[in-house]
């Protein structure tokens, strides 16, 4: 009996679970028929609503980035603009101020001072003809007991100039600045070519060519184009009343400074025919550019580079350094100099790069001259420097550190070639543009120096 109840109970539950079973699924439908009403109706509207919501925020943030990136760009146009004009334009009298203290000055009573370096060096004058045709004045040495003052070859290379012919050296300046013809005798002594530093002149040489001239070496110093000269005259009015050189038309460049140099080379290798092994080239300072750059081009010169710089970017911020603690820092609030002094850095990277990179552009040459503008980058040309390379530093410089020194061996060097570096430099006791022959033990060791690459 209780067999047959229990399968009663199953008999008549089972109508009831598929009764419930089927009301959820009409339960299911008629919800889906609820939500597709709730969407064909008020649902939808609050839906659309909700995009619509969504929509004006991202036009808001679309609208306030775009506006964001016009001003950005405003700002990069106001800034960008400005700064491609003053890259662009050659800026010649602010360059002007870099020389001499201004370019195309002349000395007081400087032809009487040429007149004394001439009787006492015993040397000609010459104008040598650049690449670009200029006139480069300077002054030719011979050595004791080599042959004296022999004319220039016939050509753009050189020629004696009227005035010249100091010191009962036999030579004829004939012809008041005129070529003389014929050809010289092959040279073959040792020759060294003299560059002078930033406000300096030929004449201001006139102790190391005696240094030179006492080792038995010939001597040709010359004089950067632009620089005074008394056969210059830089200071001449124009009709309007106003000197000609006053708009910066006599103000030497990084590129003039190359080609004169190279001027002086080529008068002493095709007129002198001094072979390329017997020439050594003396910087000294903003010369030692000039040399480095000779030395770049024709391998196997000898060079040295007096007291000269790693870049011209280093030494205007140690310069501007100098300057902006001189003139700057005390004229501050004294709440203020804590926050100055931290920002200085800074401020003089990016002023200092501005102004070299107004002042001095990079890439130019002219013509078919190998010589190319680099800023002034010692620190490049002595890598590529493959000759003898020797520095002379002041232990005392305020212009030029003497950390400059070993920076530019290492270039040229190596870090490693610990001995040779340190048999190729000597340190000058004194400020900017020390003489390192007023010391003998420097005069000696230099002279070794010399004996020790054959070129004395």
């Amino acid at each position: 009996m209780r067999r047959a109840a229990a399968k009663r109970r199953i008999r008549v539950g089972w109508p009831h679970a598929a009764r419930r079973t089927r009301f959820t699924g009409c339960a299911g439908a008629k919800a889906r028929l609820t939500f597709s009403q709730a969407l064909s109706s008020g649902s939808a509207a609050r839906l659309v609503s909700a995009s619509a919501a969504a929509l004006s925020v991202f036009s808001a943030w679309a609208t306030m980035l775009i506006f964001i990136y016009a001003l950005l760009s405003l700002c990069m146009l106001c800034c960008c603009a400005p700064l491609r004009y003053l890259l662009s334009h050659e800026w010649p009298r602010l360059r002007q101020m870099l020389y001499f203290p201004l370019s195309g000055q002349m000395r007081w009573e400087h032809r009487t001072q040429r007149q004394r370096t001439l009787k006492r060096l015993g040397g000609i004058e010459l104008a040598l003809q650049t690449a670009d045709d200029r006139t480069v004045h300077a002054v030719w040495v011979p050595a004791p007991g080599h042959e004296a003052g022999a004319p220039a070859v016939s050509g753009p290379v050189s020629a004696p100039t009227g005035s010249g012919g100091g010191g009962g050296n036999g030579a004829s300046g004939g012809g008041g600045g005129g070529r003389a013809s014929g050809e010289s005798p092959a040279f073959g002594g040792p020759v060294a070519l003299l560059l002078h530093a930033n406000a300096m002149v030929l004449d201001d040489m006139s102790d190391w060519a005696q240094y030179y001239l006492s080792l038995g070496v010939s001597v040709l110093v010359v004089t950067f184009w632009g620089y005074p000269d008394p056969e210059e005259d830089y200071t001449a009015v124009g009709p309007d009343g106003q000197p000609l050189g006053a708009d910066g038309r006599y103000c030497p460049s990084e590129l003039s400074l190359y080609l004169d140099a190279e001027a002086a080379l080529k008068y002493v290798m095709q007129t002198r025919r001094t072979p390329r092994e017997r020439i050594l080239v003396h910087g000294l300072s903003m010369g030692g550019a000039a040399a480095s750059a000779l030395a770049v081009h024709h391998p196997g010169l000898k060079v040295t580079v007096d007291q000269t710089f790693s870049s011209i970017q280093e030494v205007s911020a140690n310069v501007g350094r100098t300057l902006f603690d001189q003139l700057v820092t005390p004229r501050v609030y004294r709440q203020l100099r804590p926050l100055v002094r931290f920002l200085a850095p800074c401020l003089l990277f990016f002023a200092t790069r501005l102004v070299v990179r107004m002042l001095f552009k990079g890439g130019r040459r002219h013509g078919p001259s190998p010589m190319r503008t680099d800023r002034l980058d010692n620190l490049a040309k002595a890598a590529r420097i493959q000759g003898d390379y020797f520095i002379i530093y002041a232990k005392h410089d305020e212009m030029m550190p003497p950390h400059f020194a070993p920076s530019l061996l290492a270039a040229r060097y190596g870090r490693r070639n610990v001995e040779l570096m340190r048999d190729r430099v000597i340190g000058v006791p004194g400020g900017h543009c020390s003489f390192f022959g007023d010391v003998p033990a420097l005069s000696n060791q230099y002279r070794k120096y010399l004996t020790s690459v054959g070129f004395i």
